[in-house]
């Protein structure tokens, strides 16, 4: 199953309702899919949320917080520019991720005039090692891609950045933050489980409603069929 809608501006109230039904941004455009492929394989797709306030961060995300005590962390309106690209660029070369040629290839909406988009920049004595792209709605937000330079990996600033935009979420009132999909049995795809599986939720699109994700790792009657 695949659907797609193209409204001229999805902010505020409506990402948040298209946002629960399972849709998610690509490009300038809203979709959503129970199936994806991977090395030509068809997987299922599963949507993933965290309910903000339920989240506990473990003792290894704290200590990931105050390991990275070094950097500093900036949101601002997305406006992209040189050092952004120039991110980007290392970023892609790196990755295990099939992506885009480009920021605005991926994007299509750099001007906010579809989506309300802002950047979580990490700085490292003022210089950008590693940026968060995400929409806000009304009550959430989603995280559309993250990105950094391969050179400080050991900082594990992916990881760092989903907790950086979810104190963000924390500290100016949004109850749901969305990180895109999840395929099951996929380790590329586990970090998407790292914040707190405990305040993690999973669509269930056959019953239209959002589940605990132990509910659903332990196997509700759809998984089975």
């Amino acid at each position: 199953m695949f659907d797609f809608a193209l409204p001229p501006t999805v902010k505020g109230d409506l990402l948040d309702n298209f946002l629960a039904m399972g849709w998610f941004r690509i490009g300038s455009i809203l979709h959503t899919t129970n199936i994806t492929w991977l090395n030509e394989i068809e997987y299922p797709v599963y949507w993933l949320r965290y309910n903000v306030s339920a989240v506990r961060l473990r003792r290894n995300n704290t200590k990931l917080i105050s390991a990275n005590g070094c950097f500093t962390t900036c949101c601002r309106p997305l406006e992209l520019n040189h050092e952004t690209v120039q991110l980007f660029n290392k970023y892609r070369k790196r990755t295990k991720f099939k992506l885009g040629k480009s920021l605005d290839s991926i994007l299509i909406d750099t001007s906010n005039d579809t989506f309300d988009s802002r950047i979580m920049e990490v700085r490292l004595h003022g210089h950008l090692i590693a940026a968060g792209i995400f929409d806000v709605g009304k009550k959430s937000i989603e995280n559309i891609i993250n990105i950094y330079d391969h050179a400080y990996k050991q900082y594990s600033l992916g990881k760092f950045l989903i907790l950086s935009i979810y104190k963000y979420c924390l500290e100016n009132g949004y109850a749901y933050y969305y990180p895109g999909y999840y395929i099951p049995g996929q380790e590329i795809l586990s970090y998407k489980l790292f914040l707190d599986k405990q305040a993690t939720e999973v669509y269930v699109p056959e019953q239209n409603t959002w589940v605990g994700y132990h509910e659903f790792e332990n196997g509700i009657p759809h998984l089975s069929s």
